[in-house]
């Protein structure tokens, strides 16, 4: 046996001596030739330890060393300081700390910009307690995330200073009402005595300024202009119509700062009240407090007003008359509680009466509601205007007070339904202005109302139905071609003919105008 390797694909096979000289055909390539020496594979010669030894190995040295020679070593250099944790995988602790610190941060710088400003649930806060708790936050939240970022030591410093730099900047942003608003408990042992208006003999300046503990004025002029704050020290009020007092005064000056409230006396029956950021004059807000009780003393160089609260005006009626449409005097006790100088019990009633069908109080209740539509809360106005739906009497003079609160609920985007509707009904001058930026807002909400104004929806849709993008041009086309006069089809033709309008847009206006002359 030989074995012989194929000159193409060099595979090798073992074949009999007599193959020698013979054609043969790669069983691995198919590459066919004549099998010669120059294809035979011959065998190196081998040796294992104990065989006899060959003449190759001469070549090899023999002489033996005559000692041992100098080794110079390298001593292997390692670094002494590595740290385990900079080269393996973060530490859950390390890990939890991150997430912590930035966590905190994080939930803090939410929460003052969800409810840090003059309405939020954060209002109370004080500016100075305001740095103190985002400083803290920054302080605990910096040393977290540093501890967890070991591996990426500067990357964790620079998050800490940037998020520490937006804490301590929220307290500017959003800085707390000059005063937090609050009210002494009531001492259960206290027994409420009734204050008569003459009690008080006659006083000089200084001791009367002692006695309703004029201090917080007196400090609040130091910090604000003196126009804008003023001390309403009220008399003959428990510590429940201090509250109720505070609250009404907050609303109808128009809540641009928070009220506070100072019980004074022994009898619990006084109380100042501090409002400061004012922008009525004093004498605007003695006559608020007229609701309330008999303004018995304006001090202006001194920004006070003394009031002695009226009993009559502060306490409730009667809950079962109140709420029971069916009793003759339903229509008379909700008209004293609209009178009534709590938001609250305002509130109440006016929800009442626009559930009930008018009797014969309504030119009162009428005039009621639009003596209060202008000083009243958002929310209270929108249930007067619903109330007032079907209250007011066509003949009544309702527009412009009625104008007036739907551009303050427009400003704080609550206008509703029935406002617009009443307005439109009332064909109140101005309503459309008000239409038109809510009908842009949301075109399918408000297009029914557009539709309600008649001609007038041409006024405002025209001028601008060339300007708006294929959605609002489709739905304006609609409302005109429902309400649309013949005088409008040569303006929209004009429009088609020299406007560049894609084709979208043209068969939206030819359908309008195709409405508009079926309907001619």
């Amino acid at each position: 046996m030989m074995k012989i390797e194929c000159p193409d694909c060099e595979q090798e096979f073992d074949v009999g001596e007599d193959f020698l000289g013979k054609k043969v055909e790669c069983g691995s390539c198919d590459h066919q030739f004549t099998i010669g020496e120059e294809h035979r594979i011959v065998e190196k010669e081998r040796f294992y330890p104990g065989e006899k030894k060959s003449t190759g190995l001469g070549k090899f040295g023999k002489k033996a060393s005559d000692g041992l020679g100098e080794v110079a070593f390298t001593p292997a250099s390692y670094q002494s300081d590595v740290n385990p944790e900079m080269v393996g995988p973060p530490r859950p602790r390390k890990t939890l700390a991150i997430f912590g610190g930035l966590g905190l941060m994080g939930l803090v710088i939410v929460v003052f910009l969800l409810g840090g400003g003059k309405e939020g649930p954060l209002r109370d806060i004080e500016t100075n307690n305001r740095y103190v708790l985002c400083g803290f936050s920054a302080l605990l939240g910096s040393i977290l995330v540093i501890y967890g970022s070991a591996k990426n030591r500067w990357l964790g410093v620079m998050l800490a200073v940037i998020l520490s730099v937006v804490l301590l900047f929220i307290p500017a942003m959003f800085p707390g009402n000059p005063v937090s608003s609050f009210i002494k408990p009531l001492d259960v042992s206290l027994i409420p005595v009734t204050e008569s208006k003459s009690a008080i003999e006659a006083e000089s300046i200084d001791d009367y300024l002692i006695r309703i503990g004029y201090d917080p004025v007196e400090e609040a002029l130091f910090e604000h202009p003196r126009e804008t704050v003023v001390g309403v020290y009220v008399r003959n009020a428990d510590y429940s119509t201090q509250s109720k007092i505070a609250s009404y005064l907050y609303y109808v000056t128009g809540r641009v700062s928070r009220e506070v409230v100072f019980p004074r006396g022994d009898t619990g029956q006084a109380a100042m009240i501090l409002l400061v950021e004012q922008e009525k004059s004093i004498e605007q807000i003695a006559a608020l407090c007229e609701r309330f009780g008999e303004v018995v003393k304006m001090e202006k160089d001194l920004r006070l007003i003394e009031v002695f609260t009226d009993r009559a005006k502060t306490e409730g009626v009667d809950e079962v008359k109140l709420k029971d449409p069916e009793d003759p005097d339903f229509e008379f006790l909700n008209l004293k509680s609209l009178k009534h100088f709590d938001p609250e019990w305002q509130l109440a009633a006016a929800k009442r009466l626009a559930s009930a069908k008018p009797g014969d109080l309504r030119a009162d209740i009428t005039e009621q509601f639009v003596d209060m539509l202008p000083s009243s809360h958002p929310e209270l106005q929108l249930e007067i205007i619903r109330a007032l739906k079907s209250w007011a009497e066509p003949e009544s003079d309702i527009g412009e007070a009625l104008l007036n609160a739907a551009n303050n609920l427009h400003a704080e985007g609550r206008v509703s339904q029935v406002c617009m509707e009443l307005l439109i009904d009332r064909q109140v001058n101005g309503c459309e202005l008000i239409l038109m930026e809510l009908w842009i807002k949301d075109p399918v909400l408000w297009s029914d109302q557009f539709i309600k104004l008649g001609a007038g929806a041409e006024l405002m849709l025209l001028p601008q139905i060339a300007k708006m993008d294929a959605g609002h041009l489709s739905m304006a086309s609609e409302i005109l071609g429902k309400v649309g006069t013949k005088e409008c089809v040569s303006y929209l033709k004009g429009i088609i003919e020299n406007s560049k309008l894609d084709a979208k847009k043209i068969k939206s206006l030819q359908a309008a105008i195709d409405e508009i002359k079926k309907r001619s």
